[in-house]
């Protein structure tokens, strides 16, 4: 069976992605998350670790491997190259940038501008998380459009107006409210969608 590997950048992320990704691949695939601590430490040691899955799937182990980060206040387009050139450095084959036979191992995926944006994205998710929450009108403020402003600043200044988080955003705690609830297919954020688009592709 094949293994996937997730390198995320923080313990958010890694809590939000142990609720969604047993929902998204659903016994198809092992799995295991690794938190890296932070986006420059993510990015530093990616070389190093793409190099040593390069020497494991050469010995022969159904591998893959996803990485994801935050977009941040980072140049999307730039921040992706980066992580495409890291991935051909070490000889592997990416989705964007697959093999002679149309293979590959590697999927990088981007947060924009954060993972909040996934949360934004499923307003349904949002009031199942907090019961108090009223219903939300997508077509206006910071859901017209999740990725657009879609960070935990965002999500608190909502949550804070209608008495949640009042003093402080507790980030892992959020992530482990929201993301069990997160619907798969109706969430708004087109760069969970795309998340979720690489994974299956990962799987085929």
């Amino acid at each position: 069976m094949t293994q996937i590997e997730f390198l995320v950048e923080e313990p958010s992320a890694e809590e939000a992605l142990r609720h969604v990704l047993p929902k998204l691949l659903r016994g198809r695939a092992r799995w295991k998350l690794i938190n890296l601590g932070s986006k420059h430490k993510l990015l530093k040691a990616l070389p190093g670790r793409l190099a040593a899955y390069r020497d494991r799937i050469d010995r022969g182990e159904p591998l893959r491997v996803v990485v994801l980060v935050d977009q941040d206040s980072d140049d999307c387009a730039s921040l992706k190259r980066q992580l495409e050139d890291m991935a051909r450095t070490a000889g592997l084959a990416t989705k964007t940038h697959p093999d002679a036979q149309k293979h590959f191992h590697v999927v990088n995926r981007i947060a924009v501008e954060e993972l909040e944006s996934w949360f934004i994205g499923d307003a349904a998710a949002l009031r199942q998380a907090f019961s108090s929450l009223p219903t939300v009108d997508v077509g206006k403020g910071i859901f017209r459009n999740p990725d657009n402003g879609g960070s935990w600043e965002a999500l608190h200044r909502f949550l804070k107006k209608h008495g949640i988080y009042k003093s402080s955003y507790p980030k892992i705690d959020a992530a482990r409210r929201i993301a069990p609830k997160l619907d798969l297919q109706a969430n708004r954020s087109r760069s969970f969608q795309v998340f979720v688009q690489g994974v299956e592709a990962l799987l085929t």
